[in-house]
């Protein structure tokens, strides 16, 4: 009798664990940024076939800080930058110490151009302005050589 009720312990375990897998649940996808990018969200994305893990600026302040003054980034592979709707917003790279790519994407996530943009020290009206030549939805910037080929595709 023990050994019959230890066998229907097993069963009714293993039906609880194989239903806790087979959620239709997607693993969460957005969460608090770790630092040096508190008070942000990190997301998982994919650039083509590249998985990404970036760190996203989705209001006004966020998107005007960006990268200003950051030399790394912390263990990211970027920063992605979302808009509520299309954009020809222009991007400077005013007291951003290090080059970046950037590519931008539309709200579909199909690339619509790429640029790469160079340190500026001075303000934003002393450096140069960069501008994508058709609307976008989001923009992505990564460390120069990192920034994948191929459609952005938000995870989750």
């Amino acid at each position: 009798m023990i050994v019959r009720s230890t066998w229907v312990a097993v069963g009714l375990l293993a039906l609880v664990l194989i239903g806790a897998c087979s959620s239709s649940e997607s693993p969460k996808t957005e969460r608090l940024a770790r630092a040096p990018f508190k008070g942000l969200t990190e997301k998982n994305i994919r650039v083509g076939t590249t998985d990404l893990l970036v760190v996203v600026d989705d209001t006004e302040s966020e998107r005007s800080q960006g990268l200003r003054g950051r030399r790394h980034l912390g263990g990211y592979d970027g920063m992605l930058f979302e808009y509520p709707s299309s954009t020809t917003a222009t991007f400077t790279m005013s007291t951003v110490p290090v080059g970046l790519d950037v590519g931008f994407y539309d709200a579909q996530g199909k690339p619509v151009d790429r640029l790469a943009m160079t340190p500026c020290s001075g303000s934003e009206f002393d450096c140069p302005s960069y501008r994508s030549r058709r609307p976008f939805r989001y923009a992505l910037e990564t460390l120069p050589g990192d920034l994948p080929r191929g459609a952005l595709r938000l995870r989750g």
